[in-house]
């Protein structure tokens, strides 16, 4: 692989485009590290260590440090990404991770939207602004349908005895056994603080789970 050309993006970051119309976005210090320069053979060693090390890194923490700000969906994540000139690739591993720990989900995001927007606007409207943010009518449409279920079960269950009952339930119905991995219980965890729960009431009560 040739390096083609690098164009300079800020006084910190520069475009590296290679011969094989690839293009990614390093550091001018990581640049000056790696010795680059237009012209020159990219060897694969040095490709795969900015392919697999420096870049995937790097764009896990800057999708992080959006969620931070704000929720996204896939979709605007992944154009905030792109943007950024991080390759496909990694960025497709990227929304993989984030989703899989469930700091991306389409569907809590769409609940949370029409639960901001629904007094002030009709359900037309409000799916028509979801599908500009890359969600689809189809999981619009579920999402209408489980709140629906959840007000209806979150208005018979309100006192903090119910609300014990209703978090064991909700465990034993997402196969919860206690004897999951740290990054899985990590995942359930944030699936009910999605769900405005108590989490140091919901981390008791896994501690303590007998899923007999």
């Amino acid at each position: 692989m040739e390096i083609i050309k690098i164009s300079e993006i800020t006084k910190q970051r520069s475009r590296i485009l290679l011969d094989t119309e690839e293009s990614f976005v390093l550091y001018k210090g990581e640049i000056r590290l790696l010795k680059l320069k237009e012209g020159m053979e990219l060897k694969q060693e040095t490709y795969d260590n900015i392919m697999k090390g420096i870049l995937p890194k790097r764009c896990k923490m800057r999708a992080m440090n959006l969620l931070k700000e704000r929720s996204y969906t896939s979709y605007n994540l992944r154009k905030k990404l792109s943007d950024g000139g991080y390759p496909e690739n990694v960025v497709d591993d990227t929304l993989a991770y984030v989703t899989s720990f469930g700091y991306v989900n389409d569907l809590s995001f769409a609940k949370a939207y029409i639960e901001q927007q629904e007094k002030a606007h009709t359900r037309a409207e409000i799916t028509n602004k979801l599908l500009t943010k890359g969600i689809s009518k189809k999981l619009t449409d579920e999402a209408y349908f489980e709140l629906g279920s959840e007000r209806e079960e979150y208005a018979e269950e309100s006192s903090a005895e119910l609300e014990t009952e209703l978090i064991k339930k909700t465990l034993k119905k997402r196969g919860f056994s206690g004897l999951e991995t740290y990054e899985d219980k990590q995942k359930m965890l944030a699936y009910f603080y999605r769900r405005g729960f108590d989490i140091d009431k919901v981390r008791r009560i896994m501690e303590e789970y007998d899923a007999d």
